[in-house]
């Protein structure tokens, strides 16, 4: 098979996908990942071939229209997923020439789109190609349907192809386990495995330490200007615990983490390395970090950052592997208080380790890849 995949805009959709792109390329499939600069560089990162559909970042989607014109981000939160919506509707715009020339050069057998990416039903259609959506987030909004704002963005796209909505995807492929897959449509389950850039792991990233090891990470997109609050805020809570705290940041970001009182490690980790010698896991909700963390079976607390996190960071925590503290509850005392009893009740490590169980029983990706072939077969 020839499957091109269309993860989204960043790294963390390439990595979403990285696991099924990855064994269908051992397996002897074709692969392509089709991504903006950001996400066609980590695709290369982690092995996979890439064409670059679009030169622009995800800031730039985001605060720019079409025409170039300035946006701001809306101030009433029920605004956001709309606004959000329009940016997946430029991206799909922007990518859909140039993976239109791909797909017309080398005629895919089966597209695998992103929550996000919605060229990807777009040419499917155009080409009579069956296109899978791959699932790589808790919430509803991004699992069922299209995002609110998208079809409004894409009027001329798809009034150009006579469509008057976005085509339903073919198959969902989801990577959650069902004791926390949200109710919807009929889904093809796969366990995920982590992929990600990688570098040289040091001993002490596999060797758990003298003290209980707390990792900590505002996620990969942190910078010294953006999301830094969230950081200090979190290392100065959790400071005076008695743990080795390891800081998971851009090395930019780490460095400067490094000076804070309390923190042992900072900088580049793998947090799939790492993982398995903690007793904890204090993260910002990002899905692929909370995926791998439920694969080590290590507890969670978890301070959602976008509104869309909130209820399915809270369905965690009622699962009894997290708690968490959503926006104006993240006091630090409260934040000290939730780590202190994930560390010392057993409860929340008991499930962490029986939901990791239940992930280890999931479809392998080649179990997918044959499901795959199955819709090859059934071309629109």
């Amino acid at each position: 098979m020839k499957i091109l995949f269309l993860p989204g805009p960043v790294k963390s959709n390439v990595f979403g996908v990285g696991a099924l792109a990855v064994a269908a390329r051992v397996s002897g499939h074709e692969v392509i990942v089709a991504s903006t600069v950001e996400g066609a560089a980590a695709a290369t990162g982690i092995g996979l071939p890439a064409v670059t559909t679009s030169e622009l970042t995800l800031t730039q989607l985001l605060t720019t229209d079409r025409a170039g014109n300035a946006l701001e981000f809306p101030t009433d939160p029920a605004e956001l997923p709309t606004f959000v919506g329009h940016m997946f509707g430029r991206l799909a715009a922007v990518n859909l020439g140039p993976t239109r020339d791909l797909v017309t050069g080398w005629r895919p057998d089966v597209l695998v789109s992103g929550p996000h990416a919605y060229a990807g039903p777009l040419l499917a259609a155009e080409f009579g190609l069956p296109c899978a959506r791959h699932l790589l987030t808790g919430t509803p909004i991004d699992r069922d349907g299209t995002h609110p704002g998208v079809e409004d963005e894409l009027e001329p796209e798809l009034s150009a192809l006579g469509l008057d909505r976005v085509p339903d995807f073919d198959l969902a492929i989801d990577i959650f386990p069902a004791s926390i897959r949200p109710a919807g449509g009929p889904v093809q389950p796969m366990r995920w495995t982590p992929t990600s850039e990688q570098r040289p792991v040091e001993p002490w990233m596999v060797t758990p330490g003298d003290r209980r090891r707390v990792l900590l990470t505002a996620g990969s997109l942190v910078t010294p200007t953006h999301g830094m609050d969230l950081l200090w805020n979190l290392v100065t809570a959790l400071a005076d615990l008695d743990v080795e705290l390891v800081v998971a940041a851009p090395e930019e970001v780490g460095a400067l983490v490094r000076k804070m009182p309390g923190v042992a490690h900072a900088g580049w980790v793998p947090l799939d390395m790492v993982l398995p010698t903690c007793a904890l896991i204090v993260h910002h909700s990002g899905t692929m970090t909370a995926l791998t963390a439920m694969q080590a079976g290590v507890p969670q607390l978890i301070i959602p950052q976008e509104s869309r996190f909130v209820d399915w960071a809270g369905m965690l925590a009622t699962k009894g592997i997290a708690i968490s503290l959503p926006p104006g509850a993240d006091t630090e005392d409260a934040l000290a208080g939730a780590a202190r009893r994930l560390l010392t009740e057993p409860a929340y490590a008991t499930a962490a380790r029986a939901l990791a169980d239940e992930i280890a029983e999931m479809p392998l990706p080649v179990t997918v890849l044959d499901v795959l072939r199955d819709l090859t077969g059934k071309a629109r």
